[in-house]
């Protein structure tokens, strides 16, 4: 019998300190970072589709390099006997 008023005693000092789980603040927190997460990834995307990518170059100046660069891949390759040794 003790132990029947005594688990009524527990229930009445236990639901006195219940709070729902919005009342608490952790649950916030743990909501919140990755919520933070969404809202900075959606702000990286709407950034990276309204600002295009502009060339660093015009377009006759990337012909220019574009036609260096095949200049020297078609450029005979060096001879070992011209190759410097290094020994002077």
């Amino acid at each position: 019998m003790n132990q029947a008023g005594n688990n009524s005693e527990n229930d009445a000092s236990s639901s006195a300190n219940w709070r729902p789980w919005y009342r608490e603040p952790w649950p916030w927190v743990l909501i919140a970072i990755p919520l933070a997460t969404i809202i900075a990834s959606a702000v990286t995307f709407w950034l990276a589709v309204t600002r295009p990518d502009y060339l660093v170059l015009d377009e006759p100046e990337y012909r220019d390099i574009k036609s260096e660069l095949r200049a020297q891949e078609s450029a005979q390759p060096i001879q070992e006997s011209e190759v410097p040794d290094g020994d002077g």
